[in-house]
């Protein structure tokens, strides 16, 4: 937990410190790259952090790419939106096979925002096959708590998210979806200062990550939690960089397979289901 009586010397240069309160809480504003100021809790903090996040609209496009998504042999589709996925997915010239896909959804407009597959390599599945818990997969435990998650995120496997867009959209919208969700599971878990300032420098790099341009409806996302334990972003082919953190890397997963609030339900039912059908 963070406690009242933080020394802030040691915060990163990037950050300006203004005042504090009597609570002398860390407060953090990423979106703007602003002021730091305290607030009586760390609720708070990271509730100003994602309530300064700037929302892009949908029509706020610049730079635009026109990149075609790669193709590939062998296809599913996905049921909501008709977009395929490839059942086999070449990520630095090594192939993952598709776990399961699913639809995000902004339910109250009725929406479709985009789809998201997960994929690993079949040796990755096969360790995970020998793993206590996956060995006799249960799926109703999968989709009740986060304990078999935990466990196979911790595991040093190379792991792809491959994300599509249903309609033209910008990278500054997306982006910001990210960092609300990463923001969530931030505040929902207890951390010390070192640790708070690792992450926050860290979602600070993934945020500098997104070249802002245009997104085509149907372009290709590859996010890559790698086996060192980065974050790794590619565009239409074109890397982004890698971010060096295993909390970034694991809760970015982590937010499409959490059963309590998962980013994509469908998403999550439907890996759930390809758990199932490949650990027997």
């Amino acid at each position: 937990m963070l406690r009242f009586s933080r020394n802030f010397n040691h915060l990163p240069k990037a950050f300006i410190y203004q005042k504090f309160t009597a609570s002398r809480s860390l407060t953090t504003n990423i979106a703007h790259n602003t002021t730091w100021k305290a607030h009586a809790s760390r609720n708070l903090t990271l509730t100003a952090f994602g309530a300064g996040l700037t929302t892009v609209g949908y029509l706020a496009f610049s730079n635009p790419a026109h990149s075609e998504a790669p193709t590939y042999a062998g296809t599913v589709e996905d049921p909501a939106t008709n977009l395929v996925f490839p059942i086999n997915l070449n990520t630095d010239n090594e192939w993952k096979r598709l776990v399961g896909l699913g639809v995000r959804a902004v339910t109250f407009i009725n929406m479709n925002v985009y789809v998201v597959g997960m994929y690993m390599k079949s040796e990755d599945i096969g360790e995970l096959r020998k793993l206590d818990g996956w060995k006799d997969f249960d799926k109703n435990k999968f989709l009740q708590d986060t304990d078999l998650q935990e466990q196979f995120l911790d595991q040093p496997y190379d792991l792809s998210i491959r994300l599509v867009p249903t309609r033209a959209t910008n990278t500054q919208h997306l982006r910001d979806g990210f960092l609300r969700l990463l923001m969530q599971r931030m505040k929902d878990q207890e951390m010390t200062e070192d640790e708070e300032r690792e992450v926050l420098n860290a979602i600070q790099e993934f945020k500098s990550n997104f070249v802002s341009m245009r997104v085509k409806k149907d372009s290709e996302f590859i996010f890559t939690k790698t086996k060192e334990g980065g974050l790794k972003l590619v565009y239409e082919g074109r890397d982004f960089g890698t971010v060096q953190n295993p909390w970034l890397a694991k809760n970015f997963f982590m937010s499409y397979l959490n059963p309590k609030a998962p980013s994509s339900e469908a998403a999550l039912h439907d890996i759930a289901n390809g758990f199932e059908r490949l650990m027997k």
